[in-house]
């Protein structure tokens, strides 16, 4: 059985833990995107975490406290659910290696009550009803049992 947990790194640490990690044979992996830099008219390919704040590590009841010693992380966070999220990371991989510019996103599902951010419907709370480049949003009015529907972005939506 595998023994992947979620570590809840502290701010801009988590290159130090990998080579933590690395130091006592301990398997960490930290999903990383490349971006481009420009530098003085120069560019830079710079590789950054995809989850900024976290990493994947497998270890056993014996390392946790060799990896709690290490100053760098918060917590760390038991998937519920560990052979999907173990399948999940393999997944997140292999999307990487196909496009290295791969970046992370909200996650939203359809049902989840979000707010609209930006835009003339600011301030705006509703349902997602379907989820695409243009996501519905759907706003409820209980007492009368009608609804009004929304065409937005999915960077327009944070989720409540």
């Amino acid at each position: 059985m595998t023994n992947w947990k979620v570590i809840h790194l502290k701010p801009n640490t988590e290159k130090k833990f990998v080579q933590y990690c690395k130091s006592f044979q301990i398997t960490c992996y930290i999903p990383m995107r490349t971006v481009t830099r420009v530098y003085q008219r120069r560019k830079i390919e710079v590789q950054l975490p995809v989850f900024t704040g976290y990493a994947f590590v497998n270890f056993t009841v014996q390392q946790r406290l060799t990896l709690l010693q290490s100053n760098c992380i918060c917590r760390i966070i038991e998937p519920f659910a560990p052979r999907q999220f173990v399948r999940e990371l393999v997944m997140v991989r292999r999307a990487l290696r196909a496009d290295p510019t791969l970046q992370a996103t909200k996650s939203l599902e359809q049902g989840q009550l979000v707010r609209i951010i930006n835009g003339p419907f600011m301030g705006t709370e509703g349902y997602v009803k379907s989820l695409a480049d243009n996501m519905r949003v759907v706003l409820n009015i209980a007492a009368i049992g009608q609804a009004l529907s929304i065409n937005v972005s999915a960077e327009a939506v944070e989720p409540l």
